[in-house]
C-alpha cells in the first residue's frame, strides 16, 4: 500500500520553481536516495514532503489523503524528519530531546509517561547513544548530536523517515552505524528517504531491486529510477557536470560500503 505519493508535483519557493512534474509512490519498506548538486532542490523537496512548503503544482498525499488536509500532528505521526547537523541546542538532556518526538502522540499539556520513556531509550539504544542518556545535548560533539536527532526521529514511531544528509558530520564509525540503522529500519518495514552527496551511500541503503534513486540537476531536471541505473558513471557525470572517468573510480562495484 502506498504511504507517500507525489503526482506531477512542482517544488520551489516565492516565485521560483526549482523542479517540476515529479511523480512518485513510496510504500512501507521502500528506500529512496535523493542526489544532486548543491542548490538543486533536495532539501526543498523534503520540506515539501513534510508539508512545510506547499507544492507549486500537483499534489502530495499521505495514506491517500492530501497533505493540505492533514494536521501537523498527524503528519508528525507518519513522517519523521532528521535535518542536517544541528547546532544551538538549549540545555536539554539527551533523553529530554528524544522524548520530544512523543508530542504528536500526547494530548495537550500531557507529559511523557513511562511508555514514552521506554520508547525513547530504545531509540537511543538503536543508534548507540544509550550511555549518554543523561548528558546535556549542548555538551555533545556535532556527530553525537546528529545521532540524538536520529534517535528522536525513531522515537516518533513514524512509518516514514526523511533524513537530510544524515551522515554529513559523522566520523566513519558513526557513519556506518547510521547507514546500518537506516537499512535495518527499511528491512523492518519503514520507508526511508534521504539526501546524500555520496553515491556509495545511495547504493548501500537502496540495495534492493525495489529501491530507487531520484536525481535533481542544476537546471531542475528530475530522473527517478532503479539505483543501479542512477549511479552509472555516465548518469552521474551528466548530473554533476564532470568527466565520466571521475565516477569510474569513485563508485564501488559492490554494495558493501
Amino acid at each position: 500500500m502506498t504511504l507517500l505519493s507525489l503526482e506531477k508535483v512542482s517544488i520551489g519557493y516565492a516565485r521560483r520553481t526549482i523542479a517540476a512534474d515529479i511523480s512518485l509512490n513510496i510504500a512501507r519498506g521502500d528506500a529512496l536516495a535523493i542526489l544532486g548538486p548543491n542548490g538543486s532542490g533536495k532539501t526543498t523537496l523534503l520540506r515539501t514532503l513534510l508539508g512545510l512548503l506547499a507544492p507549486r503544482a500537483g499534489a502530495v498525499s499521505i495514506d491517500a489523503r492530501l497533505i493540505t488536509n492533514i494536521s501537523a500532528a498527524e503528519i508528525g505521526r507518519t513522517i519523521a524528519y532528521v535535518p542536517q547537523a544541528s547546532a544551538g541546542f538549549f540545555h536539554f538532556s539527551v533523553l529530554d530531546v528524544v522524548q520530544m518526538a512523543r508530542a504528536p502522540h500526547l494530548s495537550w499539556f500531557a507529559k511523557p509517561g513511562d511508555r514514552d520513556r521506554a520508547i525513547a531509550l530504545n531509540a537511543l539504544d538503536q543508534v548507540g547513544m544509550l550511555a549518554l542518556v543523561d548528558r546535556n545535548v549542548d555538551e555533545l560533539s556535532g556527530g553525537e548530536r546528529q545521532l540524538v536527532m536520529i534517535a528522536r526521529a525513531l522515537a516518533s514511531q513514524a512509518a516514514c523517515l526523511l533524513l537530510d544528509e544524515p551522515t554529513a558530520s559523522l566520523d566513519f564509525g558513526n557513519r556506518i552505524l547510521v547507514l546500518n540503522t537506516m537499512r535495518n529500519l527499511k528491512q523492518r518495514g519503514m520507508a526511508i528517504l534521504f539526501t546524500t552527496h555520496d553515491p556509495n551511500q545511495a547504493r548501500y541503503v537502496c540495495s534492493d531491486d525495489a529501491d530507487r534513486t531520484l536525481t535533481i540537476s542544476r537546471d531542475g531536471h528530475v530522473v527517478i529510477g532503479p539505483t543501479a541505473e542512477a549511479l552509472r558513471p555516465a548518469a552521474l557525470a551528466t548530473l554533476y557536470g564532470l568527466s565520466e572517468d571521475v565516477f569510474q573510480h569513485h563508485i564501488r562495484v559492490s554494495e558493501n560500503f
